[in-house]
This record gives C-alpha cells, sequence and structure tokens, in this order.
C-alpha cells in the first residue's frame, strides 16, 4: 500500500470520529440548574391580622394559589419574595408552583396582634404580673392568676374591648392586597372573636357580713264616747263606735242613766334581728331563718273552669349578698337584709266559693351596694316615722256647744313612732383550727333530782376541776 493511500484513509476515520462526536453533542440534554430540596421549603407560616410578612423562597416559583382568600392574601414581589398579608383569624393554605419539581404546599396560620393588649393589661394592672394571653380557635384567651376579683374583672373588660375592636375591624374587610396578588376580598364578618377567660383568684378570700336591724315602735291611742239613756228608751246624742273599751255607767230610776265609754292603749315594739353570713369574695351567699305560708290563687281554667293553686311565700330573718374584694382591702357588698312577719290582721277575698282570709305580712327590706374597708360598720338604711290620726263625731251644731258639747261627741286620737336602722358589718376571715364555741355549750339537760326535786329545767354547770396541788397549805 502506497503512502498515499494511507494518508487517505486515515483522514477518513478522523472524519466519521468527529461526525459521531458532532451527533453525540446533538442529542445530549442541556445542562439545569440544580433544584432545591423538598425538606428546604417552609411547611408552615404564622402571620398577623392587618400586618404584613415577606418571605424568602428557596427556588424561583412560577405560580401561586391560596385556599382561603378571606383569611390571608399575597402579592408576588419577584420569583422568590413573597409577601403575605392576614386578613382574619383562621388557617389556611398556599400551593406553590416551583419552575421545576411538584407543587408546595405552605400552611399559614393567621392570629390577632396580642401586643396592645398586653401593654393595656401592664398599664391598668401593673401589678399583676401572672396574666398570660394566647389565641386558640379564633378566640382571645386569658389564662394565669390575678389577686383578687376586681383584678379579673378589670382584665376580661380590657380583653372585651380589644376583641370588640379586632371584630370591627374583621367586618370592615380588614383591607386586601393591591390587584397585584390573587384577591382583595374583604375578610370574614361571620366569624366573631370572643374572650374566654381562665383566670384565677391566687388567694381565695372570704368575707363575714353582720346585720343588725333594729326597730323600735311605739303606739298610744285615746278614745272617748257618751251614751245617754232617758224615758226608758235608748237614746244615743253621740256615736258610740267605740269597742273594746272600759265602760262606766250611771244608772238612774225608770231605766235613766248616763254611759261613758273610754279606751287608752300604750304599746311598745322592740325589734332586733342580727344575722350573720360567710360568702367567698364574687360569691352570693344567702340565710334565711322563719318559714313558709302557702297562699291559694285562683286561676281560671278552661271554659268558665276555676283552679286553686298554692304560692309559697317565705317570712323571717332573711339577708342575701355578694361580696367582692378589692384591692387596698375594700369589700363592695351587694346586700338586702329583710324582717317580716305575719301581722295580726288577715285580709279577706271573696269568691263565688265563700270569703277566704289570708294572712298580711310585715316586712322590712333594705337593697343596695355600698363600699366599705376591712372591719368597718355602715348604716345602709334608717326610718323615722311619726304619724297622728285624730277623729271627732258629733251630733250637729250641739256637739259645738261649749261645755255641754262634749255630751254630745266622741272623739278618737292614734299617734304611732317608729324608727327603724340597718347596719352592715364586713370583715375577711379566715378558717381556724380551734373549734368555735356554741350556744348549745352552755345549756345541760337537768337530772331527775333537779328536774323533779328542784323544779329545774336546766342542769347546773359542773364545777371546773381543781389543778394539782390547789387547796393545800404548805406545812
Amino acid at each position: 500500500m502506497t503512502l498515499m493511500t494511507r494518508t487517505a484513509m486515515t483522514a477518513v476515520v478522523a472524519a466519521a470520529l468527529a461526525a459521531a462526536l458532532v451527533m453525540n453533542a446533538a442529542n445530549a440534554e442541556p445542562p439545569r440548574t440544580p433544584v432545591a430540596a423538598q425538606s428546604q421549603w417552609p411547611q408552615t407560616m404564622n402571620a398577623v391580622v392587618g400586618h404584613v410578612v415577606v418571605m424568602t423562597l428557596p427556588e424561583a416559583i412560577s405560580r401561586v394559589v391560596v385556599g382561603d382568600p378571606k383569611v390571608a392574601d399575597y402579592r408576588l414581589i419577584s420569583r422568590t419574595e413573597l409577601y403575605v398579608l392576614g386578613k382574619s383569624v383562621g388557617t389556611t393554605n398556599f400551593l406553590l408552583w416551583p419552575q421545576s419539581g411538584p407543587p408546595v404546599s405552605l400552611i399559614v396560620k393567621v392570629g390577632a396582634d396580642l401586643d396592645p393588649l398586653s401593654e393595656s393589661l401592664k398599664s391598668a394592672l401593673p401589678h399583676e404580673q401572672d396574666i398570660e394571653l394566647k389565641m386558640a380557635s379564633g378566640s382571645v384567651v386569658l389564662s394565669g392568676s390575678v389577686a383578687d376579683v376586681g383584678a379579673a374583672d378589670a382584665a376580661l373588660q380590657l380583653a372585651q374591648a380589644y376583641t370588640r375592636q379586632l371584630n370591627r375591624y374583621l367586618a370592615s374587610g380588614g383591607g386586601g392586597l393591591s390587584p397585584g396578588g390573587a384577591s382583595t376580598g374583604s375578610g370574614s364578618a361571620s366569624s366573631q372573636s370572643q374572650v374566654v377567660n381562665l383566670l384565677r383568684i391566687r388567694d381565695a378570700q372570704q368575707v363575714m357580713l353582720d346585720v343588725r336591724i333594729a326597730e323600735v315602735s311605739k303606739s298610744l291611742l285615746d278614745k272617748l264616747g257618751l251614751q245617754v239613756t232617758a224615758n226608758g228608751g235608748d237614746i244615743r246624742f253621740a256615736s258610740t263606735f267605740l269597742g273594746g273599751g272600759a265602760t262606766a255607767a250611771l244608772l238612774f230610776s225608770n231605766g235613766n242613766g248616763i254611759r261613758l265609754e273610754a279606751e287608752k292603749q300604750d304599746g311598745l315594739v322592740r325589734i332586733l334581728a342580727e344575722p350573720t353570713i360567710v360568702a367567698m369574695s364574687g360569691q352570693e351567699g344567702s340565710f334565711l331563718v322563719g318559714g313558709k305560708v302557702y297562699i291559694p290563687i285562683t286561676q281560671s281554667v278552661g271554659t268558665g273552669g276555676t283552679a286553686v293553686t298554692l304560692q309559697e311565700r317565705e317570712f323571717g330573718v332573711g339577708l342575701k349578698f355578694v361580696p367582692t374584694v378589692l384591692d387596698s382591702g375594700r369589700i363592695s357588698l351587694k346586700v338586702a337584709p329583710e324582717v317580716s312577719e305575719i301581722s295580726k290582721e288577715s285580709v279577706s277575698t271573696s269568691s263565688p266559693s265563700g270569703t277566704t282570709l289570708l294572712p298580711a305580712f310585715t316586712t322590712r327590706r333594705v337593697s343596695t351596694t355600698v363600699q366599705l374597708l376591712d372591719g368597718q360598720s355602715l348604716v345602709i338604711g334608717g326610718l323615722v316615722r311619726n304619724s297622728t290620726t285624730a277623729n271627732r263625731n258629733a251630733f250637729p251644731i250641739l256637739g259645738e256647744i261649749p261645755i255641754l258639747g262634749a255630751l254630745f261627741r266622741s272623739n278618737q286620737f292614734v299617734a304611732d313612732l317608729t324608727e327603724l336602722v340597718v347596719v352592715v358589718r364586713a370583715r375577711l376571715v379566715q378558717a381556724t383550727e380551734s373549734a368555735p364555741s356554741l350556744p348549745t355549750d352552755s345549756v345541760l339537760p337537768p337530772t331527775r333530782r333537779e328536774f323533779f326535786l328542784e323544779n329545774r329545767l336546766q342542769g347546773a354547770k359542773p364545777a371546773p376541776a381543781s389543778s394539782a396541788g390547789e387547796g393545800h397549805a404548805n406545812p
């Protein structure tokens, strides 16, 4: 083989190799940008109502879809920057499509900004450092402990004012993003944030209330009447309406006489009730010593029919109060003492079946709300009543004659004087280890000898035991 032939074959082989390399390069895939791993994408994101959060993505994205645009909105500033706006309290999700690979789900939790409420609590209650705030199911949760009921009520009122402002913001729409985002729809007006109060009182305080109801009532009654009998006939020159009074008669012959009726009554009523009751701060306490009376009430049933039902009415010494311990030892009291009794005068009612006598009640009742310090007393009610009634029944003209006119008229004078005072005293108390003394401790049943021979209804107290060594004289 000649040299020229070898050179030609070498050129052909080189051309074939070059063509193969060009074809392989044409069929090869272009180089790729490295794709971020799925673990590099955030799983959750926290946002605040009315605030914008900027999120930097690990990879460029091409599309975003929001699950609930009423909860959160977005704007895609660049391929790797996402602005998220919280619009209402709740949870939704975003689907992010990277330029390569499957979509990524991002959970967005939107809550309320509790910093303004926290600052308000610190300003209004500087000594309460154990109050905790958090959001749960769209509601503001107050937890922790406070010193007294007043601090708990103040914290609750501040939280309710905050939720009202938050609900007004949510009802107004919350303000969406500009059209660069997915949606600018209004916020959810149907979901209203509420306050869940889980505050505890650190030191449960108990209040003892002493109530004294004192009443003194005086009454004065004077009556005077005259009856004259002449010529055997009963001739009354003056009305003898007096009944139950003392009578003095002067009789003459033939049945003639003068009858004088007069009455004088002086009455004195003294009532003293001192109920005492203990209740925890913020809780109601009630007390009643007395009884119950059932009053029949007639009601119409059907067509022309009637039925009698019994209505319960309590009487006696009663007390209801709600104490609230405030700061600096102040105690707020909502108190309603009452003293009632069955009156001697009854009320009569008529019905087709006859006349029914119903009981009447005499009641002294006070209901008010006051504030006082521990151990202080306060007069919450008082009454001074002075009533005078004078009646005169006379025969016309004859009853006006001087001196002799007393034979032709009758007089009645009634005076009532009532003084009533209601005093309350509140004290902070605690339970004691020692057992208190009871009223029955000083009352002993009598022995047979004391009951039959000594005619005693109560036994004598035993003499105290003398200590060892007493009664012995020193040598």
